[in-house]
């Protein structure tokens, strides 16, 4: 999902400033007005949440490989306004310190998956949502259904974008940029989507929902807004424990995942999701299992002993999955466009000229999550070397982001004429925090 550099036209690359850089300033004075002390580290947290999860690789249909962004959630919970700040941080650094998409295409990715993504899913989740109780199960399907079509619409753009370059820039018969078609780019975007990273986005969003639902009700209660001049009732919480839902999910997820997977195999489970799992060590990945393995054991209860009470369950989760996201590294492949020149090479038999003269336009100082020395990288470094820099690097980058938003945040609420206290968006309605919920 993440566009590199030379890939689109500076044309349009830059040219899609004009959309994103209105959002965030409306997002900025949206937002402003609905910042307090709970607000602020909430936001902090989803920022962190969506650089996170972004770094799990998942291998979906065609050979390659996606991810789920959180954008509807946070959307939900905050609007489709902070979401546009929280996704466009997250996405921002991610270019600039391991150059996970392109400095020049910062402005789309950020269109792409900050600005369209939360909005397609929010307004979608509040169409399926109705006026039903906040608290109902009907909620949490609408905010898995709005996270499904949120992220299949950027992914949807991403492959208008790419395919269409060969059609607007070519020179003696060869594409500038991106020399896929839309005969490509269309089909590759959809099917990794539609049967693979949407539906990771869909069982994250709706996971969280209901853990909200159960755990912190006060932060959806802002839910109210959604049919002006009525109220919605709160409802009952879902009496299945989050984890018996989590445990559904994940199931079903494993299940349509790897249907798909078969079909676009062949029936081969050598091929499974049409990519070719002869290239794993699985020796490899075994010795990697078992180094994460250990470090989660430390970690994770560390974790939950020392951190202190408000932010106890939300610090050890997000600990837990920063452990835990080397195990992308498992699957073969990449993220489609994201083969660099050397593949385009092989494919059309030439380098276009845009991917040749931009693609190293700037070097990432963590480029690919890789710690630039040994024994974390290079050419003898095995995959649980790798698994450990990508675990360090990922750390850093979930602190830096929620450590940014949450001074940005700050910075705008000192900034703010008349502060509201605890009148912000997130807490409004009847619900109230008891101090053991308070995070």
């Amino acid at each position: 999902m993440h566009i590199p550099d030379g890939y689109l036209s500076p044309i349009v690359s830059l040219g899609a400033g004009v959309l994103t850089l209105p959002a965030w300033a409306i997002a900025v004075r949206k937002v402003r007005s609905v910042l307090n002390q709970r607000t602020v580290p909430l936001l902090a947290v989803f920022s962190a949440f969506t650089f996170t999860i972004m770094m799990f690789n998942i291998p979906v249909p065609g050979g390659t490989t996606a991810h789920a962004v959180g954008g509807t959630l946070i959307a939900v919970v905050l609007g489709p306004w902070a979401a546009i700040l929280g996704v466009s941080m997250a996405l921002i650094l991610q270019a600039l310190f391991f150059g996970d998409g392109g400095v020049l295409s910062i402005f789309v990715n950020c269109l792409n998956m900050g600005v369209l993504l939360p909005f397609v899913g929010y307004y979608s989740y509040r169409l399926v949502a109705g006026r039903s109780p906040i608290l109902s199960v009907r909620r949490v399907w609408a905010a898995g259904i709005g996270a499904y079509l949120g992220i299949t619409a950027s992914g949807v753009a991403v492959g208008i974008e790419l395919g269409v370059q060969p059609l607007l820039f070519t020179e003696n018969g060869h594409a500038l940029y991106s020399p896929y078609g839309l005969e490509a780019t269309m089909p590759a975007m959809l099917i990794s989507h539609l049967a693979g990273a949407s539906i990771v986005e869909a069982l994250v969003t709706a996971l969280g929902v209901a853990y909200l639902q159960r755990n912190y009700p006060q932060y959806l209660t802002s839910l109210r807004k959604i049919v002006a001049g009525s109220k919605v009732s709160e409802g009952v919480a879902a009496k299945q424990p989050v984890w018996v839902m989590a445990l559904i999910g994940v199931a079903i997820s494993l299940v349509v995942l790897s249907v798909a997977g078969l079909v676009t195999g062949g029936g081969d489970f050598g091929k499974l999701f049409g990519a070719d799992w002869s290239q794993v060590n699985w020796a490899d990945v075994g010795v990697m299992l078992l180094v994460v393995g250990i470090i989660a054991a430390v970690l994770v209860p560390l974790a939950w002993f020392v951190l202190p009470r408000p932010f106890k369950k939300v610090g050890t989760l997000f600990t837990g999955l920063a452990v835990l996201v080397p195990l992308g590294l498992i699957a073969p492949g990449f993220a489609y466009g994201e083969g660099g020149p050397e593949d385009v090479a092989k494919a059309f038999g030439y380098v276009p000229k845009g991917i040749k003269d931009f693609s190293e336009f700037f070097q990432a100082p963590l480029k690919e999550y890789n710690l630039p020395f040994p024994p974390f990288n290079g050419e003898n470094a095995h995959l649980w070397q790798q698994a450990i820099g990508y675990e360090l690097t990922g750390i850093v980058g979930v602190l830096v982001v929620g450590a940014l938003v949450y001074g940005g945040a700050m910075l705008l609420r000192q900034r703010t004429p008349g502060d509201g206290g605890d009148s912000g968006l997130a807490v409004r309605g009847e619900v109230k925090p008891t101090s053991s919920e308070r995070i």
